[in-house]
């Protein structure tokens, strides 16, 4: 059977090739790994994604945050890497793994002994407000532990920025190994589940890659997990 079964184009790029995309992406791209609250990253930049602390009653600016994702690796059906025994691969998905680390700035907090200004929830909050030192953590001494992260997902085709037509890797199930209890490794999963979603949603590969720039591919059918590829089949 040819390659290009009823269509008139065929195009494919191996496991190895989209490691390298997603990583020279990353590597251009760090920010899409890296966010933080104000304390850790005051503002986005090539290096970082900045976004607010986690409002909370009586902690001024709220609680800071911050997580730092490896560049993710991926394995294309058939399995090559080993997983968990609770993930099993199927065809047409993908499997990855990456690391995590994610830390919290454990400060303490002063108790203002006069009462706050009416109407001013956040008082305190200004730095530059002399009766109200904020009582910074030190940065040595930053809570932050790092996990091992596995899923599986499947491929999506999806629009770049640009408006070319792209694929993403879409999310279906996380796992944390041996973490206790139980149900913490649950809360992680779920956390970090939520979060790759939507990083890697954001990290789009156009197909031009798959074609290297010989022709225009407009696809039809795909994009397909197949052999250790991913297979896009379409017209000129």
């Amino acid at each position: 059977m040819s390659l290009t079964e009823a269509e008139a184009v065929f195009a494919s790029v191996h496991e190895t090739a989209l490691n390298d995309l997603i990583t020279a992406f990353c590597t251009d791209r760090p920010r899409y790994l890296v966010y933080g609250s104000p304390s850790f990253v005051p503002v986005t930049t090539v290096a970082e994604t900045a976004m607010p602390g986690i409002p909370f009653p009586g902690i001024p600016g709220g609680i800071n945050w911050r997580i730092r994702l490896g560049v993710p690796r991926i394995d294309l059906f058939k399995q090559t890497d080993p997983l968990p025994p609770e993930l099993v691969l199927g065809p047409g998905q993908f499997s990855g793994r990456l690391d995590a680390e994610l830390c919290i700035d454990c400060r303490k907090i002063r108790i203002d002994p006069k009462p706050p200004r009416p109407n001013s929830p956040t008082y305190g909050d200004n730095p530059n407000n002399p009766d109200k030192p904020r009582d910074t953590h030190p940065i040595a001494e930053l809570t932050c532990f790092k996990l091992q992260v596995f899923l599986i997902g499947h491929l999506e085709h999806v629009m770049a920025s640009n408006g070319e037509d792209a694929i993403a890797l879409a999310v279906d199930q996380v796992e944390i190994v041996d973490i206790k209890p139980t149900d913490l490794e649950s809360f992680l999963e779920c956390l970090l589940f939520m979060i790759l979603q939507a990083v890697l949603a954001e990290i789009r590969l156009p197909l031009r890659a798959l074609r290297a720039g010989a022709f225009q591919l407009v696809p039809t059918v795909g994009p397909l997990i197949e052999d250790d590829q991913i297979k896009m089949r379409g017209t000129l």
